[in-house]
This record gives structure tokens, sequence and C-alpha cells, in this order.
């Protein structure tokens, strides 16, 4: 069925082609403007003398963005101002702003190098009350001001260091008791049980402290005790994937060795979660907390006991079939 006469046809293709004509791949943008979000990022370790917060922005325009991340402005916010907080319920147990602090410049990348901010509270007389007290029944409060935003928001709670039931510290600790049992209580809904080594590359003409860590388990046991068995071959396995064969090392001297449980709040063992979970897009599970914002404002608690390994574990870090390769002392 014609629904045009043969004048309008003609009329239509000739506009269409004409249309067609004009078209490129150049992609216009109409919008000038493009939207900002302040990205919050802070895991506060109550324990140390310092707490830390990372504030950057994301950013988007018409440009390449490895030219945008190379300008300060593109990714710092130069006007903010940061709070931070330790309340009891309604009450306000402390205050400080914290301050901004350029730390020493990043390695050569696609970021600029400097520079490389990020605001912090320092434990003093003024700032006692942020890092002691009661952490039980306490939340830490996080603002953030930006001229021209809404005000940016988080909280978190801290909890207690953990308490290390057994094994006694006060006696000698055999690693292969098959099993030996560590059991401690914690009051933060999850934790995690991490071993520490510390020693020394000792060379012809000089010494570098070294260290390696790992964890052994984690939990979801709030308010109740909790336990793992740790075998010695597993232990010896995994000290020796972690240390390279270094030919110049003359022998690796042992300083310590720790056993440290760390008590994480909900929000960061869902944010780690997700970062372990990669989908087909690529794109990961955003968790954040962050009103006005996204991020993370979190807590951790560390507590470390130093043990002290019987004769039997120190002679199988030194010359046992896993770790004799390389040349750990005791002396």
């Amino acid at each position: 069925m014609n629904l045009l006469p043969p004048l309008d046809k003609g009329l239509v293709i000739l506009v269409i082609s004409g249309w067609l004509a004009s078209c490129n791949n150049d992609l216009e943008i109409l919008a000038t403007d493009y939207t900002v979000y302040p990205v919050v990022y802070s895991v506060l370790e109550v324990h140390r003398d310092t707490l830390a917060v990372r504030l950057t922005k994301t950013f988007r325009g018409s440009g390449s963005a490895l030219d945008y991340a190379r300008i300060g402005d593109s990714v710092y916010f130069p006007e903010a101002r940061v709070w931070l907080e330790k309340r009891n319920g309604d009450l306000r147990v402390a205050r400080a702003e914290l301050i901004r602090s350029d730390l020493r410049a990043k390695s050569p990348g696609v970021f600029l190098e400097k520079p490389n901010w990020q605001y912090i509270v320092i434990r003093s007389p003024e700032t006692e009350a942020l890092f002691t007290g009661s952490l039980s029944a306490l939340e830490y409060h996080l603002s953030v001001e930006i001229p021209g935003m809404p005000l940016i928001f988080a909280k978190t709670k801290a909890y207690p260091p953990a308490e290390l039931s057994a094994p006694r510290l006060t006696s000698t600790v055999n690693f292969f008791l098959d099993p030996l049992t560590f059991a401690w209580r914690n009051s933060a809904p999850f934790s995690e049980l991490y071993f520490r080594m510390y020693y020394s590359d000792v060379y012809q003409d000089t010494a570098i402290a070294r260290s390696l860590n790992w964890r052994d388990y984690h939990s979801v046991y709030p308010e109740d005790a909790a336990s793992e068995s740790v075998f010695g071959q597993d232990m010896m396995k995994r000290i020796a994937s972690q240390v390279k064969n270094d030919p110049r090392v003359i022998y690796r001297h042992v300083t310590a060795f720790q056993v440290v449980i760390v008590g994480i709040p909900a929000d960061l063992h869902d944010y780690r979660l997700m970062a372990e979970i990669v989908p087909s897009d690529q794109i990961g599970f955003p968790v954040t907390n962050i009103v006005n914002g996204i991020g993370l404002f979190t807590s951790q608690t560390l507590a470390a006991f130093n043990l002290d390994v019987d004769f039997r574990s120190r002679d199988s870090i030194m010359f046992g079939q896993y770790t004799k390769h390389l040349n750990f002392r005791y002396y």
C-alpha cells in the first residue's frame, strides 16, 4: 500500500540522505558540568597513637581520565575540614579536628605523586580521650565539611582488645602438640587469628629486620569464646612459603613469635568479603557506609601476645625439613 505519493517519497529520501551525510562518530557532551563524589577511607586502630582518614574525590570530565589523575584539584578537596568524635549514646566524650598531612610522595604511576594528603589526629594530652577509656559502648563519628557540598557523615563502633585464654603465656609453647589449641574471647562480631614471626636477615656487613605474617582463623562468634587448632607442620609450611631463599644471607636470627587476635565490626568484614568477589562484569559489589559520599569508615582492634617457643619447636624451625634451607637461628 502506497501511503505517500511519488513526489513526497522523493522529498523524504532527500531529507534522510542529507541527515545521514551529516552524521559522524563524535560524541557531543550536552552537560558541561559533572558530578563529584567524595571518597572516604579510614580503618581506625585506637590502640595506636595516630588516627587517619583518607579523603579524595571521583572525577569525570570531557578529557582523558589519565590527564585528570595528574591534577591535584581533580583528586583532593583543598578546603575540606575533617572532624572525629567519640560518643557514648547521645553524650559526646571527645571531639577533634584532624590535621591535613602531606605524606611522602607516592610511587610513580597514574596518579600524581605529590601532594599525598591524609587527615590525622595524634595522641596528645588534648586528644587523649579519643584513644583511651572503655570501648564497649562507644561509637566513633566522622564528619567532613566541604564548601558547597552536603555534610559527609559516617559512624562505626570500636571494640575492646581480645583476651587470650589458651595457651598460657607464662610457659613455653609447643607447636607440635598436634594440635595446639588457641582460645580467646572477643566482643567484636568477627575475629581473626594471625601469627607473626620477627627475624633479621644477617648479611656479611649488615642486618635487616623483617617479619612474616599469616591468618589462620576467621570467626563469626559474637560475645562467645572462639578457638582454633594449629598443627606444627602446617606452621612450618607457612613459614617456608613466605621466605625467599637469598644466597647472600648468612643466617636469619629469629627475634620474636606472636599470636595476634584482630577484632573487626561487620562493615569491615562485608567490605573485605565483597572485595574478594569479582563478578563477570569486573565491577564488583561496592560496600559503603558513607552518607553523602562513598567509601568506608570502620575500625579494627589488634591484640598481640608474645609466645615463648619451646626447644622442640625452635629446633623444627631451624632444622626441620620445610625450613632448614632458610638458615633460621634463635641465637
